[in-house]
């Protein structure tokens, strides 16, 4: 049973949470840690429900070194589901938002999760940036180099993100399982 529980968020839930997801668990794999820390996706919109992540989404994925297969389904994140996780990595700043009035509407004492962009942990950003410039843009209206610089340009925030994730089962101490 996973002992921490992240869920990455974007609209759709077709392009780049899904990739996102994809880029953790490879890597909490990697890590040693896949007993221990859950990945999930989901979108802040219903439009994509129960579609498969986009194909080029896929293609990015593979060239970028990713393995198939990449089990997905468009799923739309809400209140009830929301609180199931421990941390929420939304994509932008608008979708921060929706998250954190989820947050905000839970009952008192309704453990939710922390809510932090994904590219805050991207090292090339600034102490001083806003949500807005640390957004991942949205390749949907592009073409396939847009996808394969989306997925480059993510995956440089996923050491970092890891390392939280260490530092967060680190906090918890040990689990009784």
């Amino acid at each position: 049973m996973a002992v921490l529980r992240v869920l990455t968020v974007c609209t759709g839930n077709v392009c780049r949470s899904p990739a996102a997801a994809v880029m953790l668990r490879d890597a909490v794999r990697a890590e040693g840690m896949g007993d221990l820390v859950e990945v999930g996706s989901a979108g802040t919109s219903w439009e994509a429900e129960g579609m498969p992540m986009d194909d080029r989404t896929v293609l990015a994925l593979e060239r970028a070194g990713y393995r198939q297969p990449f089990e997905h389904t468009a799923s739309t994140i809400h209140l009830t589901e929301l609180a199931r996780w421990d941390l929420a990595l939304p994509m932008t700043g608008q979708q921060a938002q929706a998250l954190r009035r989820m947050v905000d509407q839970a009952p008192a004492g309704q453990a939710m999760p922390e809510v932090v962009l994904w590219r805050q942990f991207d090292p090339a950003g600034t102490v001083n940036a806003t949500e807005t410039d640390l957004e991942v843009p949205d390749p949907w209206y592009e073409g396939q180099k847009a996808f394969d610089r989306t997925i480059l340009a993510m995956r440089k925030a996923v050491p970092s993100i890891i390392l939280h994730l260490r530092r967060t089962l680190r906090d918890r101490g040990p689990q009784d399982g």
